[in-house]
């Protein structure tokens, strides 16, 4: 692993403790990596402006794939992105405002490059939401602010669908979003959150545009992951890390096991790898 050039990271149930925080020791091991000229790359389907906030401290000259893959931004200018289109947004706002009128404890957020967008305004759903996507707008109707952004009457534009479940999101995407998944790119995060993107919208797909842009082939490269929204950016990755609490498929496709989140796996692994001092 001595040509790493690359190195590629998921954050909840990654490099994210079982708090879902950062671990005081990431610091002086980004610090180090990025002073020996290695680029490092939060990948989450957080928003960026989230990741930016959690990485204020290594900002300068940090890359970050944010939106499972919609965005890729570096020293706050966007790189490339890729935005779901506006009628498959709006049969989905359809879809889930019937799961909720059948009781299904749900929220939609609609994901654009300036702010994240909800109707749902209640504490429970909007701590959750904010967490996620610090910059996060109530609106009386997420049709309207769609249309709005569809017509150019509105500062934002689309990146992606994201959908929350109180208990248990596989059954309630599968309906919502899930129908589209024969055309558009659909993933379940984790047991509350699942994504619906454009058909070329994934990690991999950003991990791939980044290395083309920057000349890094996929034997440069090392990835972190935990969760089906990672397999594309493990694909993209010679040196692939399944954390020891991943999903047994995330553990079928990785190369190396890294010890779990709860454990901070990924510092010990870079720390090891790279002789770092953290």
């Amino acid at each position: 692993m001595s040509d790493i050039q690359l190195i590629t990271i998921d954050l909840d149930g990654t490099l994210l403790d079982e708090n879902r925080k950062l671990p005081e020791e990431t610091w002086p091991v980004i610090e180090q990596l990025l002073a020996r000229g290695i680029t490092v790359v939060p990948c989450s389907g957080r928003q960026y402006w989230t990741l930016s906030d959690l990485f204020d401290r290594v900002s300068d000259g940090l890359t970050i794939i944010a939106e499972n893959g919609s965005i890729a931004m570096r020293d706050g200018e966007e790189l490339f992105s890729n935005g779901l289109d506006y009628p498959t947004a709006q049969a989905v706002v359809l879809n889930v405002r019937s799961q909720q009128e059948a009781g299904v404890n749900t929220g939609l957020v609609v994901c654009g490059k300036r702010s994240a967008y909800v109707e749902r305004d209640d504490d429970a759903f909007l701590t959750i939401a904010r967490e996620f996507y610090h910059r996060t707008t109530v609106v009386d109707d997420l049709h309207e602010t769609l249309a709005q952004m569809e017509q150019g009457e509105h500062e934002d534009s689309l990146l992606k669908l994201a959908q929350f479940d109180f208990t248990n999101i596989t059954p309630t995407g599968a309906v919502s979003m899930g129908a589209f998944a024969a055309t558009h790119q659909y993933v379940v995060s984790g047991q509350h959150w699942c994504d619906l993107m454009n058909p070329t919208v994934d990690k991999g797909h950003a991990v791939a545009a980044l290395q083309e842009r920057l000349g890094i082939t996929p034997a440069q490269t090392m990835a972190f992951g935990d969760f089906h929204n990672d397999l594309g950016m493990l694909a993209r990755a010679e040196h692939s890390f399944a954390m020891a609490n991943a999903h047994p498929d995330i553990h079928a496709v990785s190369r190396y096991i890294a010890p779990s989140n709860a454990e901070h796996g990924v510092l010990q692994v870079l720390r090891a790898v790279f002789d770092l001092d953290a």
